[in-house]
């Protein structure tokens, strides 16, 4: 990808991060050609992508969303650049577009060796204010295992508050749901 190409990506910079959204073609090279998704990016090879979160599956999941619905780049994945290393670190986004009711569900998840340095809760806090500068957004919501655990901590801190619990009959584990109103982000 050129580097005109990479300007017309969707980014975010924040003091330790730079978000880029990935786009059909980002997502397909992700899935194919790792190096050439990493030149892409204009990163150093990282030889522990993706994050734990980001499976096979998952990825399929975004490049064929993404395919069909490409105007909506920013509402699904986004990879966590560090600048200052110029390598990946993690990565977050959406589960998609608003719902009628305004509603995103967000998800991130960070390389082992970036974890407990504060970088999900900026990347998580640059996606929810990003999502917010679009007026028809009015939660972002979350789900978390229930086992307490270091995600808990980055919602907590990005003003997410806990509404339920829940059993995940499909992985067979209690779920925590979170959510982010416009309103209280705003306060």
């Amino acid at each position: 990808m050129e580097s005109e190409a990479m300007t017309r990506l969707t980014q975010i910079s924040t003091a330790r991060l730079r978000l880029v959204a990935l786009d059909a073609e980002l997502a397909e090279l992700q899935l194919r050609d790792r190096m050439a998704f990493f030149d892409a990016l204009g990163v150093m090879p990282e030889p522990s992508w993706p994050p734990d979160l980001m499976d096979q599956t998952a990825m399929q999941s975004m490049r064929d969303a993404l395919a069909a619905h490409p105007a909506d780049a920013g509402w699904y994945s986004w990879v966590y650049i560090s600048p200052a290393l110029n390598r990946l670190v993690g990565s977050g986004g959406f589960k998609g577009a608003p719902d009628a009711a305004g509603e995103v569900e967000i998800g991130y998840s960070m390389l082992n060796s970036y974890r407990e340095q504060g970088l999900a809760t900026e990347g998580v806090l640059a996606l929810v204010d990003w999502a917010y500068g679009h007026d028809r957004v009015k939660s972002v919501t979350a789900q978390t295992r229930a086992d307490r655990n270091a995600s808990h901590r980055v919602l907590e801190k990005a003003g997410f508050v806990e509404t339920g619990k829940r059993e995940d009959p499909e992985d067979g584990f209690e779920v925590l749901t979170w959510r982010n109103e416009r309103a209280r982000a705003a306060a």
